[in-house]
């Protein structure tokens, strides 16, 4: 944080409000959304009968990479409300 960036982290990856802003929405929360988009579907398409070898091992790494991701938001929320609060 510096005087000429107030609000931001030192990578510059989060500045502003928490939620971030725009026209179309807080992009963490459009983000989170898509995610957990990702992997519902890739869940549906796991739980088919009929679905090819391929098909499930690549719903399978989707699903994977989107847990991942979903589980790094989580703590990483969590830690930022353990230091703040």
């Amino acid at each position: 944080m510096s005087a000429l960036t107030p609000d931001c982290d030192p990578d510059l990856s989060i500045c502003g409000s928490p939620l971030g802003g725009g026209a179309s929405g807080p992009p963490r929360v459009r983000t989170t959304l898509v995610l957990l988009a990702a992997l519902a579907a890739s869940l549906l398409v796991l739980g088919g009968a009929a679905v090819p070898g391929v098909v499930a091992v690549l719903a399978g790494g989707v699903a994977l990479v989107s847990a991942l991701a979903l589980v790094r938001r989580a703590v990483r929320m969590a830690r930022r409300a353990r230091l703040a609060g």
